[in-house]
């Protein structure tokens, strides 16, 4: 299968957007970690804007800066948003409250809650009608997504807008599940190949994964080897470049192979 890439959006710890993200990439600039919130999307209503947690803004930040590049009105677009940890932080927060005398869970933050939240949120603010699908496969969700998202657009012949995003766990849990840094990273995907960065899309189970992230420059390597949606990081670095660019992503007893060429 093979898709082509029209814009992309990029957020996380010191990676302010897509420009600021290729500069980082070509060692141009230097990447800073940011500690500082994200701030909420202006697309939400103030309502949802209150509600919206960090990763919810993480993922719709992504989103609006790969439709705001793109040729296609985000209400007009398909969706798929996948994570790994979905929102760890709302859920260790959740499980604090459980084990406390009270027991007592904030209805917003069992709101925020469940995987689909970030598509949700998305769909009211675009007053879209498109499906969305939410997606989650522990440390290969990034692979899953992307060949969903190919099969999905190609099957409907229709462009799509893929995201994928993680961030940090609070607490206990996070003790057991090691994610560095949020990141989150957004693709407006069409079917077949045109201009742009073009990906071609192919299951494998003779191919033995490497590790791509010694090419990354080094504030953005334990990133890419502890976001589960920082696997993506390489194939940025390359469309960065403009060079091709061969990704395999471990997909249950296969891999997923990505050949990125330019046209």
């Amino acid at each position: 299968m093979i898709i082509t890439i029209n814009s992309i959006g990029v957020w996380g710890s010191g990676l302010n957007g897509w420009d600021a993200t290729q500069a980082i990439l070509r060692g141009e600039q230097p990447r800073v970690d940011d500690t500082r919130k994200l701030p909420p999307p202006s697309l939400l209503p103030p309502n949802e804007r209150r509600r919206a947690s960090q990763v919810i803004r993480l993922a719709l930040l992504c989103a609006q800066e790969a439709c705001q590049n793109g040729p296609y009105e985000a209400s007009e677009l398909p969706a798929l948003f996948a994570s790994s940890n979905g929102d760890g932080f709302i859920i260790n927060r959740i499980l604090d409250a459980l084990a406390s005398p009270m027991g007592a869970v904030s209805p917003s933050m069992f709101h925020n809650s469940v995987h689909n939240a970030p598509a949700g949120y998305w769909m009211i603010a675009h007053h879209c009608q498109q499906p969305a699908v939410s997606l989650g496969f522990h440390n290969e969700t990034v692979a899953a997504a992307l060949l969903k998202a190919a099969t999905e657009a190609s099957s409907e012949e229709t462009p799509l807008l893929f995201c994928a995003y993680d961030a940090p766990i609070p607490g206990s849990l996070g003790t057991v599940r090691r994610t560095d840094h949020p990141f989150g990273c957004a693709f407006v995907l069409t079917p077949g190949a045109h201009a742009g960065p073009q990906l071609s899309l192919s299951l494998r189970t003779d191919i033995t994964e490497t590790d791509p992230t010694t090419q990354l420059p080094i504030t953005l390597q334990d990133m890419a080897r502890y976001n589960p949606a920082g696997r993506l990081l390489p194939l940025l670095h390359a469309i960065a470049h403009h060079e091709n660019h061969t990704l395999h992503l471990p997909y249950g007893q296969h891999t997923l192979t990505v050949e990125l060429t330019h046209a």
